[in-house]
């Protein structure tokens, strides 16, 4: 019995110990679409809504808006948007209704096609070839090292 109890003991250490033996790694190597699709985004801002004194200052922010509003539409659609929804009833009866969005994304190697003004809106429109993206840098981040050491 003793026997019997060591064997089944050494069977099963050795199948627990062997589940780990067929682990791999597999590596990935990113390749170019066959088609590149091309993203079109337009961000919009109404020059005298922007808060300032001057007409200059107004279109400054504008300018910045319209510009921050063309990107977030890219990072949407290359990312997708995260959204948040919440809604409460009291008896049977709607009384709020919640949605909050998110983007969260980096965008590189985006083409601004235009900016201008178009009547009292000041227009932003940015276009990215999305066959770039795997032929941009990436930055590598590698720790530093200290010449002297004193954990050693």
């Amino acid at each position: 019995m003793a026997v019997l109890k060591l064997h089944l003991q050494v069977v099963l250490l050795s199948v627990l110990l062997s589940g780990c033996a067929f682990e791999r790694t597999i590596r990935y190597q990113l390749e170019a679409p066959e088609a590149s699709v091309i993203l079109h985004a337009t961000g919009y801002a109404v020059v005298a809504s922007q808060p300032g004194e001057h007409y200059e200052d107004k279109l400054l922010l504008a300018m910045a808006a319209s510009r921050q509003q063309a990107y977030r539409r890219l990072a949407e659609q290359l990312y997708g948007q995260k959204l948040h929804a919440s809604s409460g009833t009291e008896q049977s009866v709607l009384t709020e209704d919640n949605v909050k969005s998110q983007v969260q994304g980096v965008i590189k190697g985006a083409e601004l096609v235009e900016e201008s003004l178009q009547g009292k809106l000041y227009v932003t429109r940015l276009r990215l070839d999305t066959a770039n993206l795997l032929t941009m840098p990436v930055a590598d981040i590698k720790p530093v090292s200290s010449r002297a050491k004193w954990w050693f």
